[in-house]
């Protein structure tokens, strides 16, 4: 069962749609979308601006910070984006633009691109990527990073970055 809730936080909410074209296409500043199946929570969603197409359950957001979670009670891989693409008949999200995050055991990482699939809980991206942990800086060619397993591998002829 999916579950999807709407807080919206500011107070610009407007349809540029006219009455009777269709379903309305809202702009909101400042809009959480929070999602779950069942009582797992799934992905947290915040805003500055959103764009809720309404007939396609699509919502184009900018200046974003997601929170995606296996528990209530913790939280897991943390990242922010200039923009997304939320769809809310799937809970799948992608992050686009100085897309930089962390895993919850302290992995940062920077990529240009990152998708969510809700389905398989998997962060991914195929585009260049550096991520900094512990041992070091390391670059590679996309990661994989199962949310509920907090899983994380790093692909393609990852390499380490020298420290000057």
């Amino acid at each position: 069962m999916r579950a999807v809730a709407f807080a919206v936080l500011g107070a610009a909410l407007t349809s540029p749609v006219p009455a009777g074209a269709g379903p309305p296409i809202l702009d909101v500043d400042g809009m959480t979308f929070v999602a779950s199946r069942g009582d797992v929570p799934d992905v947290r969603l915040t805003a500055v601006r959103a764009r809720f197409d309404t007939g396609n359950e699509r919502a184009f957001l900018e200046g974003v910070h997601a929170i995606f979670s296996e528990r209530e009670d913790r939280d897991g891989f943390e990242m922010t984006c200039d923009s997304g693409e939320f769809d809310l008949a799937s809970n799948d999200f992608i992050a686009r633009g100085n897309v930089r995050g962390r895993t919850e055991d302290g992995r940062i990482f920077t990529a240009p691109w990152v998708q969510y699939d809700s389905a398989q809980g998997l962060l991914f991206t195929d585009a260049s990527v550096q991520i900094t942990e512990e041992a070091g800086t390391f670059r590679g060619h996309g990661f994989r990073y199962w949310v509920r397993e907090r899983r994380f591998r790093l692909l393609g002829g990852a390499s380490v970055v020298q420290e000057k």
